[in-house]
């Protein structure tokens, strides 16, 4: 792909001349200059491709989308609908012999209309469907972040009122539940902002198809929203895999305190600290 600091002309850079380029191929993913630009157009084999700035290429300059075949290094020209699968003209006796030959079509065909195909529409609409899924699941942490911070001030309120009237024994005590308290808090707080942060990355991993979904639409050939949009919906439905993932692994751990019921009662039931009492003991010089 080119490189982001400049675009040169495909065309002149064969001629070993360095020139900028003004328009870009969608088909022979190359950069025209001006010149050559006007020959692209004039010949029969070349004057239907699709032909846009080099401003509208950089909005899907990012896009990758492979137009050879993975196995054989062939171009993808041919597409299988038995098997749903775009395929190299050596992929055909190898791997699809048994598919019938109204099965396999030409890619041209197959990608026809491909910004209108309801597999773009679905992407779009499950893009849209996950986003909304994240977003709960963010809001969903963050309501689980703030209720574990108000169970820590509660506690450590009744803590503090439990043990108002206590002894040195009891100021041990406390102590030690504080650090207990501590450690569980910071364990769940712990937990929340880790699930938390995968799915704020999460987020943006699916933003980031939307955004390329987007600008495909809006400006890549119908041979490039075909295939990108079997990509892009190969690597959704794994954003969608571990986020199902991380939502059926995680539960929402809030804490509670059971304060022991003889520290509770002491106040209220014990209203001494002890009880002086005369045991009689009988005399032997009686």
């Amino acid at each position: 792909m080119a490189s982001k600091l400049n675009i040169l002309c495909g065309s002149c850079g064969y001629e070993d001349i360095s020139k900028n380029a003004k328009k870009w191929c969608t088909i022979c993913e190359e950069g025209f200059c001006e010149d050559c630009e006007r020959y692209h157009k004039s010949m029969k084999l070349s004057r239907d491709h699709k032909m846009i700035s080099i401003e509208d290429y950089r909005q899907i300059e990012n896009i990758s989308v492979n137009l050879n075949c993975e196995i054989h290094g062939k171009k993808l020209d041919l597409y299988c609908k038995k098997h749903d699968i775009a395929v190299c003209v050596v992929c055909i006796p190898l791997e699809h012999k048994s598919c019938s030959s109204s099965d396999v079509i030409s890619i041209d065909d197959a990608s026809k209309n491909a910004k209108l195909s309801s597999a773009l529409l679905d992407l779009e609409g499950t893009i849209s469907t996950t986003i909304d899924n994240v977003k709960h699941c963010i809001k969903n942490r963050e309501i689980a972040l703030k209720n574990v911070d108000q169970d820590e001030q509660t506690i450590r309120k009744t803590i503090t009122d439990t043990r108002k009237n206590l002894n040195e024994y009891l100021d041990k005590l406390e102590r030690k539940l504080i650090l207990d308290l501590k450690s569980k808090h910071e364990n769940c707080k712990s937990k929340i902002v880790k699930i938390l942060n995968h799915l704020r990355q999460m987020e943006t991993e699916v933003e980031k198809l939307k955004e390329q979904t987007l600008q495909m639409k809006r400006f890549a050939s119908d041979l490039q929203v075909f295939l990108g949009t079997r990509e892009l919906n190969r690597a959704l439905c794994k954003q969608k895999g571990s986020l199902k993932e991380e939502i059926r692994d995680y539960t929402n751990n809030n804490m509670e305190i059971e304060v022991n019921h003889v520290i509770s009662s002491l106040m209220n039931e014990v209203k001494q600290f002890g009880e002086i009492e005369l045991v009689k003991q009988w005399s032997s010089c009686n």
